[in-house]
């Protein structure tokens, strides 16, 4: 029953490190027009630091505790399932002096059946949950990808980079870091949606 056990509590911790958002705008003035180094707004390259911006957007934190409390959760159920069979077991052993040759392998078939019933249902279970977590992945890429695009529109970047410790950019200055910029942006946008106004609520 050991082969049932759940490995989940890896869930979401590696999503879009390394995040590379790549946008180009045709729109865009020539790079020779950029305005002084000292401006980020006028930049045609930025960066984000992608471990930061994780760290503190809200949607990314709730999601995380989400699939921590589920994976907890399904451990539980687990747990308990296998402690069952485990109990059943342990009467048959208990009586198997006094049951018929028929009676053991009836129970014994049970048991097996039983078994691989618990198997199936933790193969079910976990192969949900992560459905469920790469539907979520893919919802908050969307989601940090269409801020950048729509705040693009007003800045006019032609790279918005991802840069992370151990990754593909060795440096970053300072001055074109723009996480906290687009992180309260995903903040505010979050907020926005999981808000439930109360006028509409008391109307339904």
């Amino acid at each position: 029953m050991k082969n049932s056990a759940l490995l989940i509590y890896n869930i979401i911790l590696t999503i879009a490190v390394a995040i590379l958002f790549w946008l180009h705008f045709k729109s865009a003035t020539p790079a020779s027009t950029a305005v002084g180094l000292n401006d980020a707004k006028g930049k045609r390259i930025v960066h984000v630091n992608t471990d930061s911006l994780l760290n503190n957007y809200n949607f990314y934190k709730d999601t995380q505790k989400e699939f921590e409390n589920k994976g907890y959760r399904l451990q539980v159920d687990l747990g308990t399932r296998e402690r069952t069979l485990q109990n059943e077991l342990g009467a048959i052993q208990q009586r198997a002096q006094t049951m018929t040759q028929a009676e053991l392998q009836a129970a014994d078939i049970n048991l097996k059946k039983k078994g691989g019933e618990l198997q199936q249902y933790s193969q079910q279970q976990q192969q949900k949950l992560a459905q469920e977590q790469a539907t979520r992945v893919d919802e908050i890429y969307t989601a940090i990808r269409e801020h950048i695009k729509s705040l693009n529109k007003t800045n006019q970047y032609e790279y918005v980079l991802g840069f992370a410790k151990g990754g593909g950019i060795l440096y970053a200055d300072d001055v074109v870091d723009v996480t906290k910029k687009i992180t309260d942006g995903l903040n505010a946008g979050y907020k926005s949606k999981t808000t439930v106004e109360p006028a509409k609520e008391v109307k339904k």
